[in-house]
């Protein structure tokens, strides 16, 4: 079923001539979607409607979750047969060394939310939490693969490897590889292609340790599984617990014997640490497609010849990167700590030379609690910093932009943003709502930014937002809300100075 259909449940499967049908065997049952209606590379809300009275049974919700499981399944494969054929699980893509497209991401999370509260609505509670219990084995155990680098003796063995020869060239004992290879294997991470005989999946492929998502998988798994192991004991703690201090963190709990202030000064004091944050920033936008939505979905060419773009915690600069080889007319500032900015330097000399030939970029340090941006700015951009500071400390940063923007400057804060699990009326934010009856953010299938939420409660008493916690913070700083640009997994939130 193609983007801006309508589909018509009716009490039989089939194909009628105006489209797919769905089974409903408690009535006739009216679901009308329009999924992924894009202007300018932008999704619409997703609008669901349904015959309210026959939405009241369970079946007739299970049904409304198969025609949307079906209905979003094919809008993924119209995506991948828009430019080619569809993937397998058994080998990679053509399309996976590529960022998701808004579509894909879009009709992804419809298919992973229905899929998931199909199953949780009908199995019983039990085999839900009996299977839940042991999921924290999942990434301990892909961790280890990236480790023992097992995707990379893979590589080019599309007959696989017996298991002793795998074992051989990591040093790992060859009855537990095989266990933990068989258990990755069960889901699809791997495959056992004859009895202890193992090939790499689609899925392992970019588990190879020279990948960006392997970085970012080692990077988030080493500040998060201590912190995680002792979240009882960290919030029943009389010192820790109440607190929502940065040095009063899940991790900083962990290290207290230590002396330091917080995650960041841990990482001065741990250079190796900080080398591996600073590297998995970079990989995460690369990993998760940010730079890509930054710098295809927004209208950059609306704007004139040398405007100007401010990244105000930009770590090395691997978001303006992307921006600066599409957008040759667009002038970029980096700001961040001095020795961060040493790093983003020999980046750039390295990926982007002509950049700095031209003075198309400049790296300008900050302390933003202290002071304010460079004046002036067209844009001023934050990717993934509000998140990481109190709502105290974020009007502290957000009022010293407000003071360096000039009248018709826009700040975008690009970051995840939290959905209500409560359905509310449109309030014409941009806000999207999944279609009922998904829960409405999704459930399953946008979960990625409620992790995010736990993983910064552990490692820095910070947190994700709701998008009207943004608006109001934004309001207190003397800036106005302007839109929301929803970018189906992480969003970009639009401010201008306050009239």
């Amino acid at each position: 079923m193609r983007c801006n259909r309508e589909a018509i449940a009716t009490a039989k499967f089939g194909v009628t001539d105006s489209g797919p049908t769905f089974g409903c065997h408690c009535g006739r049952l009216l679901v009308l979607m329009q999924l992924g209606d894009f202007q300018s590379g932008y999704i619409r809300p997703i609008v669901l409607t349904t015959i309210m009275s026959q939405m009241k049974t369970p079946r007739a919700k299970l049904d409304a979750l198969l025609a949307l499981l079906n209905s979003a399944a094919q809008d993924a494969i119209a995506e991948y047969e828009r430019t080619g054929d569809v993937p397998s699980k058994e080998s990679s893509h053509p399309r996976d060394s590529q960022h998701p497209t808004i579509a894909l991401k879009n009709a992804l999370r419809v298919l992973e939310g229905a899929c998931d509260q199909l199953c949780t609505t009908l199995a019983p509670p039990t085999h839900i939490l009996l299977s839940r219990r042991y999921l924290h084995y999942e990434p301990a155990c892909i961790r280890f693969a990236i480790k023992a680098k097992v995707a990379d003796v893979l590589v080019g063995q599309p007959d696989g490897l017996p298991v002793a020869e795998i074992a051989m060239k990591t040093g790992i004992e060859q009855g537990k590889l095989a266990r933990i290879l068989r258990f990755l294997a069960s889901k699809h991470c791997f495959r056992e292609v004859r009895r202890d005989v193992f090939a790499n999946s689609r899925l392992s492929l970019p588990l190879v340790s020279s990948s960006s998502l392997a970085l970012l998988f080692i990077m988030s798994t080493s500040l998060s599984f201590g912190a995680v192991s002792q979240i009882h004991a960290y919030l029943t703690d009389p010192e820790y617990g109440p607190s929502l201090a940065a040095e009063k963190s899940a991790f900083m709990y962990t290290v207290r014997d230590e002396g330091l202030k917080d995650l960041f000064d841990y990482m001065k004091h741990h250079p190796e640490e900080e080398q591996l944050f600073a590297s998995g920033m970079v990989a995460l936008s690369e990993v998760t497609g940010d730079s890509a939505s930054l710098t295809n979905d927004f209208p950059w060419d609306t704007m004139a010849p040398r405007s100007t773009f401010c990244d105000i915690g930009s770590g090395v600069g691997g978001i303006c990167l992307e921006l600066a080889k599409a957008h040759s007319h667009l002038k970029l500032t980096l700001q961040d700590q001095p020795h961060i900015l040493d790093k983003a330097r020999n980046l750039w000399s390295r990926e982007l030379p002509e950049a700095l030939d031209e003075q198309r970029v400049d790296f300008v340090p900050i302390d933003f609690f202290k002071e304010g941006p460079v004046k002036d700015q067209d844009i001023y951009y934050m990717r993934q910093i509000v998140h990481d500071w109190s709502d105290d400390l974020v009007k502290v940063i957000l009022r010293h932009i407000r003071g360096s923007m000039k009248p018709e400057s826009r700040l975008l804060i690009h970051d995840y943003i939290l959905h209500a699990l409560h359905r509310h009326e449109p309030n014409g934010s941009g806000e999207i709502a999944a279609p009922e009856p998904l829960l409405p953010n999704f459930g399953a299938g946008n979960i990625r930014p409620y992790c995010q939420d736990m993983n910064l409660m552990m490692v820095l008493n910070a947190k994700e937002r709701l998008l009207d916690e943004v608006k109001a913070l934004g309001t207190e700083a003397g800036l106005e809300f302007v839109k929301v640009w929803d970018l189906a997994e992480c969003g970009i939130v639009e401010f201008k100075v306050a009239a």
